[in-house]
């Protein structure tokens, strides 16, 4: 199994932004990675302490700056966290400070184009939770990442957790912008220079 296009994170300094109770460090350390937490809950920490002993963790005020050191890490994972900033300018730009050169970053958020958004008769998943403040269309956080520093930059949607649907090689010179992909989740990914 692979992550987003990473074919391996054994042996890789990877950190989980926003971790939570810990289940994507349960992964990544069982997939041999040296992987470190930061959140700002302290509860969320002690719960993802004791059931990832292996990994590090590091609480955080709730500000987004990292206190991690520059270039530290090959992988910074965001899964659903952006969605609940303001802007994401921050977090992305942190995000590149800490990264290797050619480290990647994964990010996982609602995806604003999906069509089941236009035509589901109750309230889209996107909308349900009111901590969501700042959705993002492929398009929106793409341009974002690129204004950050990133490149290779690739996008994919899907529904959560299936089978993600792959789209197509993006050209933004397009003069329209590509119709809503199905699918509420949207992953995209890039690399530091």
């Amino acid at each position: 199994m692979s992550l987003a296009g990473v074919k391996t994170v054994a042996g890789r300094h990877v950190l989980d932004v926003g971790c939570g109770a810990g289940p994507g460090l349960r992964y990544l350390v069982a997939q041999g990675a040296k992987a470190v937490g930061l959140d700002h809950s302290f509860y969320a920490l002690e719960t993802a302490q004791k059931l990832v002993a292996k990994a590090e963790f590091i609480l955080t005020n709730g500000a987004v700056s990292f206190p991690c050191i520059n270039q530290s890490f090959d992988l910074v994972l965001l899964s659903e966290i952006i969605e609940h900033l303001s802007e994401a300018k921050t977090i992305l730009t942190e995000s590149r400070r800490i990264l290797k050169p050619g480290g990647q970053i994964i990010i996982t958020t609602p995806n604003l184009w999906d069509i089941r958004r236009f035509v589901a008769s109750k309230t889209w998943s996107g909308f349900a939770d009111p901590t969501h403040i700042n959705l993002y269309t492929p398009l929106r956080l793409v341009t974002e990442m690129r204004e950050a520093g990133f490149s290779k930059l690739r996008w994919r949607t899907g529904i959560k957790p299936l089978k993600w649907i792959s789209a197509p090689k993006l050209h933004f010179r397009l003069a329209l912008p590509y119709p809503p992909c199905i699918g509420n989740g949207l992953l995209v990914t890039g690399f530091a220079p």
